[in-house]
């Protein structure tokens, strides 16, 4: 049986928690560990993860990262996850979850199924449909299906697109990976602290001609809360209004993992990957504005993009 490593952090989560540790309990694939870190909650957070830890059945367990470090303090969201990342075990696969997630049973089987299909030398990303939720789990919508990518078709996806879009490769807790993507992302050197984890293992995997294996089932309840942006959730003028007020992290986002990609990958990418990379890690605005290639789908989101380089944002 391949080993399978439960990624998450929580913050004050003792609403929603129980929930996706419900869901976790009930997976059909008979043996994973949680790995858990706590950022800091002032609730009842680690008492919900003891409790429960004593409640998982045979072959599933829990492990609270604080109780081995002893570190508790809050360091953010993103660092939180990265230290966690830094000091998880080998195992032959992992998932990211979000504390108020609620998994369908089958998740983590069917996510090991999909991954087992290439051998363990090729980086794998997977990532599945979801249910998008209001807070109270009242199902919204789910997302457009999108096409799986084998290795030799990643061959041909532009890097630029692919890091432009951000979250191309979906959102972190509807991501799994394999070892081997894990060490290529992880692995390899350190990267600024703004850069969103979710979509830089998306970018390594495009980068380093992976798999990405889309599951078209709904896996998951993604919780929504009221004041969590998306500016997909909207159309028209709204949507880049959103996307404006938010510009400052997408652009860092973007700035700064290029220069980070660049430094750690250069010389493991295509010459025409390697020429995007030095074109965009440097200051020349107007060849970076006229870029051959398609930089976001939407003609509109592509025409915002090359005004935002010629600001000197990306």
């Amino acid at each position: 049986m391949k080993s399978v490593i439960l990624v998450t952090s929580t913050y004050n989560g003792a609403a929603y928690l129980p929930q996706l540790l419900e869901s976790l309990m009930a997976q059909t694939y008979p043996a994973f560990t949680l790995c858990v870190r706590d950022d800091g909650s002032k609730d009842d957070s680690v008492q919900i993860l003891r409790d429960y830890r004593d409640r998982f059945p045979e072959g599933k367990k829990i492990e609270i990262l604080n109780e081995k470090d002893d570190v508790w303090e809050n360091k953010g969201s993103h660092q939180s996850y990265r230290y966690l990342i830094s000091n998880l075990d080998e195992a032959d696969y992992y998932l990211f979850c979000d504390q108020d997630d609620v998994w369908d049973p089958r998740k983590v089987e069917r996510a090991v199924a999909a991954m087992e299909q290439y051998p363990k030398e090729k980086p794998v990303l997977y990532v599945h449909n979801y249910y998008v939720c209001d807070s109270s789990l009242n199902i919204e919508h789910t997302l457009p299906d999108r096409p799986s990518v084998t290795p030799s078709e990643m061959e041909k996806i532009s890097l630029a697109h692919v890091i432009m879009t951000g979250t191309w490769g979906g959102v972190g807790m509807a991501q799994g990976f394999n070892r081997k993507l894990f060490e290529l992302t992880f692995n390899m050197g350190e990267i600024t602290p703004s850069v969103a984890v979710d979509c830089w293992i998306s970018w390594v995997v495009a980068g380093m001609n992976g798999a990405l294996t889309y599951d078209p089932e709904p896996l998951a309840y993604y919780r929504r809360h009221p004041g969590t942006f998306s500016s997909g959730d909207q159309n028209g003028l709204i949507r880049y209004r959103d996307w404006y007020r938010h510009m400052d992290r997408h652009c860092s986002n973007i700035r700064n993992g290029i220069h980070d990609y660049r430094r750690l990958y250069r010389n493991m990418v295509s010459d025409e990957r390697q020429r995007f990379l030095d074109l965009f890690d440097g200051g020349n605005r107007l060849k970076k504005c006229v870029y051959p290639h398609r930089l976001r789908n939407k003609i509109m989101e592509d025409l915002a993009f090359r005004i935002l380089i010629m600001l000197g944002r990306i």
